[in-house]
């Protein structure tokens, strides 16, 4: 007769294995969806690969393996409590069930360096005890939890020591957020609740530096250079100090062009690809995590290198004309489109050799532009070199389907549909953030603690709110309050590279908030993305979220009062982007039907604001791609519809099983994004671009699979729909392919996590 097989228990007892746990793990990790969940398989299987003297944690880790192979939501959630209970058990050394108080465990982080003393008394401690819920640790699917312990949990990174579990993530960011709010305690519990219910999200900066000794917590930076020497100089110290603070780059290199005349003639310029060299080794330098920084570069249409440009991240150009480490962006203009329709040529120009027509392009001013240009193309004088304006849109969007990463931005949109005041010249790295920049001219002006208008860089501070999870009208205006007080705190905790930046960031107090987990949201109300009945949700949806984030700053300005640009936005002039978004949106909605009337008061709104004199922050809203927040929050990305039900999702050095939420009893209520036509996606989008007062990171799908060729005319109405429907800005190009690859490794967009939330 064999001996019993045995198995070693975490205090190193030795005793025989009774395969009774492993049934009670099993049923009680899935007791409540015993159904969606093959748990006697499960228990077989890993009977299986049992071994004489097995750990109990190394059972653990079979069954959470097993699960985990199912690739389903409850598969996932079965997987994540006992994943939950085996790292208690690891990281608190006990039975996993009495975890130390918030107290002992932050004295233990603040003892070894890891986190800074927070202004609460022991008493104060004792009462916030009360609030937090570890039970909702075992809420999570295994991808969720994995994530935010790995991720975002306090941890010495050279011994792999991890000391947070989730719930104690929660309550350090709820803590860090309220320690200098009056009756602090109740927005304690609030900002918990919010957190740890998966109501509210924050990008990753804010996860991981709340209540530590690291002070970064500003997602992407845009900065603009003018045509000098020094400024452009100052662009590289910019993008390689931000880079290094975790940010995300966002660049306009103002500059003339290859073979322009500098110092009256006796020198010929370099043009902007030694520049953009320049930028990439600026990014390069410093790393995120694990891996260095990334940027986004603009270009202008009508830019003289624009075809070089094009093609610098396409392999198969020339080594000495590539720039493969940045991304670039498409800037133009209706005027553009409207010569790309004609199939009629455009001369082209820069800021040295044509400055009023260059500023002018950048207005959003469509009359004065086409005054100006036809002025400069009746002037003989002014030399001129031609090119046809749909060879060049066409050898931007092929190029968009080759690479993945050449974006477009319509700058008049971006200029005509805003709050600010000022001119908008570009966007961030991953194009949802438009705000005025101003080029540098002396590094000087970088470190003047002063409130000067000689330069300005840009800065977005992001926010979420994590839609399915929302159940009335007054929780989606307590969580846009809580997320810009968060976005409001950690502007204030935030530390600056340079004293101008930090000046001009409190200035303004920009924000930018969006949506998370729009799919599953409609999945679960049996909607899409395409029927009438789901568009008139869809403009419901923004509509709410727009009207609740701007109640929410007024409310901020109420009790913490105007930011001192208040007047350099448009809010303070009675401004509302149901004011100047483009009409057009309107139109094929009611071609289709689709209820548009506006469920909110705006107009007792706009007399709020009128009372008060403006908002707390100069701009709001703006869609990200929500990389890293989807996986925490265990939602599809931001409004995106989704890929497919599974997929894998690279971050850094983590990878996950992304599994979209209860695929198991939704799966065919999901409409993946290879089922829109670039019509339909640009009309979802122009949607929520009609209530944003910022931009969208618009992606764009394709089915390779159906369009083998993309023609000239179908890829030219991708930009045609892009500009009539609104959109200000278009960001990645996916394609799926013969092979079935649809960017199942999804790289986040600035190395570290910092600018996606």
């Amino acid at each position: 007769m064999s001996n019993p097989l045995t198995v070693t228990k975490l205090n190193g007892k030795i005793e025989e294995f009774n395969i009774g746990k492993i049934l009670r793990w099993e049923i009680w990790a899935c007791n409540d969806f015993k159904d969606y969940v093959k748990w006697k398989d499960i228990i077989l299987n890993v009977k299986e690969k049992l071994y004489n003297n097995i750990s109990t944690q190394n059972i653990q880790k079979l069954l959470i393996e097993e699960c985990n192979n199912y690739f389903t939501w409850y598969h996932s959630l079965a997987a994540g409590r006992l994943y939950a209970a085996m790292f208690s058990k690891q990281i608190y050394k006990g039975n996993g069930l009495e975890k130390p108080t918030i107290y002992e465990i932050h004295k233990k982080l603040i003892n070894l360096g890891l986190m800074v003393e927070l202004k609460y008394t022991e008493e104060e401690y004792k009462e916030i005890e009360k609030f937090i819920d570890h039970t909702r640790d075992f809420n999570y699917a295994y991808f969720q939890y994995y994530h935010i312990v790995h991720k975002y949990g306090i941890s010495n990174r050279t011994t792999k020591e991890r000391y947070e579990t989730p719930q104690f993530t929660f309550m350090r960011m709820a803590m860090a957020l309220a320690e200098n709010m009056p009756n602090k305690l109740e927005h304690v519990k609030n900002y918990y609740d919010l957190f740890s219910k998966l109501k509210i999200s924050a990008p990753t900066p804010n996860f991981v530096n709340l209540g530590t000794p690291l002070n970064g917590f500003i997602s992407c930076c845009l900065y603009k250079t003018e045509d000098t020497a020094e400024s452009l100089a100052i662009g590289d110290l910019i993008a390689f100090s931000m880079t290094y603070m975790s940010a995300g780059i966002g660049s306009f290199i103002n500059s003339r062009s290859l073979n322009d005349p500098v110092k009256g003639g006796m020198i010929q310029h370099i043009g902007k690809i030694p520049l953009y060299k320049s930028l990439k080794g600026s990014v390069e330098a410093m790393l995120q995590g694990s891996r260095g920084g990334a940027a986004t570069s603009f270009f202008s249409c009508f830019d003289p290198e624009v075809v070089d440009i094009i093609h610098l991240q396409n392999p198969r150009t020339p080594p000495t004309k590539q720039v493969r480490g940045i991304h670039f962006a498409f800037i133009f203009n209706r005027f553009f489109i409207e010569k790309v329709l004609k199939n009629e040529d455009i001369f082209l120009f820069n800021c040295y050799t044509a400055p009023e027509l260059h500023q002018a392009f950048f207005s959003g001013n469509y009359d004065k532009f086409k005054e100006l240009y036809n002025s400069y193309e009746q002037n003989n004088n002014f030399k001129k070199t031609y090119v046809n304006a749909r060879n060049i849109a066409l050898q931007a969007l092929r190029q968009a389907h080759e690479v993945g990463t050449l974006y477009f931005i319509n700058i008049d949109e971006v200029n005509i549909h805003t709050p600010f005041k000022e001119t908008i010249y570009q966007s961030n790295l991953c194009l949802e953030i438009v705000q005025p920049t101003k080029g540098y001219t002396k590094v000087s002006d970088l470190y003047k603690d002063e409130l000067h208008e000689n330069g300005e860089i840009s800065l977005c501070a992001l926010g979420g709110i994590c839609l399915p999870y929302i159940e009335s009208d007054e929780e989606y205006e307590k969580a846009c309050y809580y997320v810009l007080n968060m976005i409001d705190t950690v502007l204030e905790k935030n530390k600056y590279v340079f004293p101008h930046l930090k000046r001009t960031a409190l200035a303004r107090r920009n924000a930018a908030v969006c949506i998370v987990g729009l799919a599953y949201d409609l999945a679960k109300r049996n909607y899409n993305y395409t029927s009438k009945e789901s568009l008139s949700y869809i403009h419901k949806v923004a509509e709410r979220h727009m009207y609740f984030l701007i109640k929410a700053s007024l409310q901020l300005a109420k009790e913490k009062g105007l930011p001192e640009w208040y007047y350099k936005s448009k809010y303070s002039s009675n401004w509302l982007p149901i004011d100047t978004y483009n009409k057009t949106v309107d139109k094929y909605l009611k071609e289709l039907n689709v209820n548009i009337d506006l469920q909110y008061d705006w107009e007792q709104l706009r007399e709020e604001i009128k009372k008060i004199g403006g908002i707390r922050n100069n701009v709001l809203c703006a869609y990200q791609p929500t990389e890293s927040s989807s996986k925490a929050m265990g939602l599809p990305n931001g409004i995106y519809p989704i890929k497919k039900i599974a997929l894998k999702k690279t971050d850094s050095n983590l990878s996950i099983d992304f599994i979209v939420t209860e695929s198991d009893i939704l799966s065919n209520k999901y409409q993946t994004c290879w089922n829109l036509t670039v019509k339909e996606q640009y009309l979802f989008y122009s949607i929520f671009q009609k209530f944003c007062d910022q931009a969208i990171s618009a992606d764009i799908y394709i089915d390779r699979v159906k369009e083998k060729e993309l023609k000239a005319t179908r890829l030219l109405e991708e930009l045609f729909w892009m500009t009539e429907l609104g959109v200000k800005t278009r960001y990645y190009t996916h394609s799926l392919t013969l092979d079935d690859k649809k960017l199942e490794d999804i790289k986040i967009g600035c190395s570290g996590g910092a600018c996606t939330l």
